[in-house]
């Protein structure tokens, strides 16, 4: 049984920048300006840069495994060890309840 897919661009691209903003960047901000101090335009823009990256990784996983569970499928398929990727699915599983 496959997921059906309910999200557009749109949708997502609010959802992520809903996320970004109500937790990161309204939540941190004062932390960040005392350990980054008149620096922290320059401790964004290395955040922006990590996020692209990553963004631009998850762009290409899922283009290379369209199925559900990319990392999974990915890791399993990689280092072809079951009891890896079965530690990587439960650990994208709860970190996605925290």
């Amino acid at each position: 049984m496959a997921l059906k897919r309910g999200l557009g661009l749109f949708s997502t691209t609010m959802y992520g920048i809903g996320v970004i903003l109500g937790a990161g960047i309204y939540a941190l901000i004062a932390i960040g300006a005392g350990l980054a101090g008149d620096m922290l335009w320059l401790a964004f823009l290395i955040s922006a840069a990590i996020a692209i990256f990553t963004a631009l990784s998850y762009a290409e996983l899922s283009s290379m495994f369209p199925k559900e569970a990319a990392e999974y499928n990915y890791t399993k398929k990689a280092f072809d060890r079951e009891t890896l990727s079965f530690c990587i699915g439960w650990v994208l599983a709860i970190r996605a309840y925290l």
